[in-house]
């Protein structure tokens, strides 16, 4: 009954520790079940040698299923250790992936083996349930600050089953007392922590963050519309648009992507706060042909169940070192910026230096200048702004799959300003529409970057959202202040953001928006960029996993209890004498070890009846001409050691069972 009572405890603690990954709690609830099984094995070998051996075999597996998520590592120690500071640097729930699973399950396998083990042992009290649901439940607590019980329920709950629990099951009428303290203690936490500010574990680890070199995918939108009906991902979940890459640096020559990203959830907050409004979603998405290290996220992701996902925190841009592969599939989860019209018809933008790279324009061409200051004229408000440079970007240009790529001023110029004969002049791609927009709002003061990704796609008969090559589009973003990063979409006036109503009432408010290229076109020479020479990788040393030490801490302590166990069916063979060899093995393994000048009679003074008992038998088999086998020579050997046992310090009890002095003792 204790058993099954510690069982639940653990159960409870357990799955309330698990909500901090996602969606893995059956896991957690089998660990417990698992640890339970050291009972069976306590039957077949000492208690300390039962856990010693559990606990090899729960670290042994945690190993091999993290190895191959941690590169670089082989040693198994290392292994283990480097998946904590993973943990506490990953997002929030973790994402259910191996190397991030790993610890929790060794914590609560662990817990669960020890307090198995402790209660079902004889006269021994139950606070150990109660220990180690405190341990699921304070670690729970501290990997998610707090978050997963913030009004103290599953507390409380956990008391209410341990109160019960001892009420019902501990007889001993002096542990009541204490117990009903313990409890009202513990009761008055529950109640007044969730009130406090909760501690942030992460404070205490150092995010790793890494330097990705990735290529700007603008020029790709080119062959993705060669490419045409090859399906590129599919997707199941709302309508939403999929962001592949967000560019917010312009140098004049192309737009470049953030080069600096870390683990989801614990990367400073970005440099442009988040809008008031957002709109939380969810989608799955499976890769197909999609190749490169870009993640089709949705919005500013919060959660994704890849756990090598790295994110840059100004665009929420996701990137995979190794790259995505045909096959995969995980699940995003991200926030929309979603303002109304409303909202945005008085919204402003920010003046502060922390939009300086938004609107950097280095060596602006006085001929993109000018004419978004044409553009703009009549506009009063930054929305109205917004909406004139979209309607006139995309007035009488026409999309062409087959137009150059670019994205320098030189390719701007041409596209807004060239006439029949010139390649590129009038059309292009997504790139040079979202490209042009971006320049002449930063000239008009507007905040602005480029989304590389994909629009709404409609879900077929299965529920599934294919994605072609030909979905691939690009469209700009301008900031407004409280509001977030607002899309617009030069290419058709009809992509996501601001209501088609809204722009066309602020069109007419402002009448023929139109604007003519200056009479003098002062075109930015080309950039003379430093070569930089290719780094020089490093000598990669091949290292094998060398498991020989690993193998060792794991065989040498069975071997050990292997001769220690074969020793002891020996002398229980032998009778009396192989009894007494047995209590001179435990006094050994006590520190009390006796001269070799006392008699057996001697040595038995002061450890109870059942030594007495057997020192004269010992004696009498020793001495004796024709001695009588003795039945009880060995039960009376086990009660010695008892009694031993209890006047020795735990420290002698941890490895009493693997201490290989009996072996050698003559």
């Amino acid at each position: 009954m204790k058993l099954l009572w510690s069982a639940l405890v653990l159960l409870v603690a357990a799955l309330h520790f698990g909500r901090a990954w996602d969606g893995m709690l059956v896991l957690f609830g089998l660990c417990v079940l698992l640890g339970f099984v050291a009972v069976l094995l306590k039957q077949k070998m000492p208690a300390g040698l039962a856990v010693l051996t559990m606990l090899i075999l729960g670290f042994t597996g945690g190993f091999f299923a993290a190895r191959d998520a941690v590169p670089g590592r082989t040693d198994p120690t290392q292994v283990l250790l480097d998946t904590v500071p993973r943990l506490l640097t990953a997002a929030r729930p973790a994402p259910a992936t191996p190397e991030l699973l790993t610890p929790g399950l060794l914590l609560v396998f662990g817990v669960s083996v020890v307090v198995s083990v402790s209660v079902a042992r004889k006269g021994n009290s139950l606070f150990a349930p109660a220990v180690g649901a405190a341990v699921l439940y304070m670690s729970g607590a501290l990997l998610t600050a707090g978050r997963i019980d913030p009004h103290g329920l599953v507390a409380l709950l956990l008391l209410g089953l341990l109160a019960g629990g001892w009420l019902l099951l501990e007889r001993r009428g002096p542990v009541a007392p204490p117990v009903g303290v313990v409890l009202a203690c513990l009761a008055l936490l529950a109640v007044v922590l969730p009130s406090v500010d909760a501690f942030e574990p992460r404070k205490l680890v150092r995010p790793p963050v890494t330097d990705v070199e990735i290529a700007n995918p603008l020029p790709q939108l080119a062959s993705w519309a060669a490419m045409g009906d090859t399906e590129l991902f599919r997707t199941r979940g709302p309508e939403v648009p999929l962001r592949l890459a967000t560019l917010s640096d312009y140098t004049g020559a192309s737009w470049e992507a953030a080069s600096t990203y870390g683990p989801l959830g614990v990367v400073a907050p970005p440099d442009l706060p988040v809008g008031n409004r957002l709109d939380e979603t969810s989608v799955d998405v499976q890769i197909g042909a999609l190749s490169g290290e870009w993640v089709p996220a949705v919005g500013r992701p919060r959660a994704v169940s890849l756990s090598d996902a790295m994110v840059d925190p100004n665009s929420g841009s996701l990137v995979l070192a190794d790259g995505v592969r045909t096959g995969l599939r995980y699940t995003v989860r991200g926030a929309l910026e979603t303002p109304s019209d409303e909202e945005l018809a008085v919204a402003s933008v920010p003046a502060d230096p922390s939009v300086r790279r938004y609107l950097a324009l280095p060596r602006l061409p006085f001929s993109l200048a000018e004419y978004a200051r044409q553009i703009v004229v009549n506009a009063q408000t930054p929305y109205e702004k917004a909406v004139a440079i979209e309607q006139v970007v995309r007035l009488d240009r026409r999309p062409d799959a087959e137009a150059p790529v670019g994205s320098s001023y030189a390719r701007l110029e041409t596209f807004l300003f060239g006439t029949n004969g010139d390649a590129g002049a009038q059309a292009g791609t997504a790139e040079q529409f979202a490209s042009a927009y971006a320049v002449l709002a930063r000239a008009v003061g507007l905040p602005s970057r480029v989304v590389v990704g994909f629009q709404p796609v409609p879900a077929d008969a299965s529920g599934d959202r294919v994605v072609r090559a030909a979905d691939a589009t690009a469209w700009p973003e301008v900031y407004f202040t409280g509001w977030g990063w607002v899309p617009f979409d030069p290419v058709s006036g009809n992509g996501s953001g601001p209501s088609a109503a809204s722009k066309r009432e602020v069109l007419n408010r402002l009448a023929s928006t139109t604007a003519k290229p200056p009479t003098t076109q002062a075109s930015l020479p080309p950039l003379a960029l430093p070569s930089v020479a290719p780094p020089v990788a490093a000598p990669v040393v091949a290292s094998g996993f060398k498991p020989l030490w690993f193998l060792a801490v794991l065989l040498v302590p069975l071997l050990l209890w292997g001769l220690r166990f074969g020793r002891r069916l020996r002398l229980r063979f032998g009778g009396a004498p192989g009894a007494w060899s047995y209590v001179l093995d435990v006094l050994l393994l006590a520190g009390r070890s006796p001269s070799v000048h006392q008699t057996a009679p001697d040595v038995a003074r002061g450890l109870g009846s059942a030594a007495a008992r057997l020192a004269v038998l010992a004696d009498r088999a020793a001495f004796a001409p024709d001695p009588a086998p003795v039945a009880d020579a060995w039960s009376l050997a086990r009660e010695t050691r008892k009694v031993v046992r209890r006047t020795v310090p735990w420290y002698r009890k941890v490895f009493w069972s693997l201490d290989p002095r009996p072996l050698w003792r003559r």
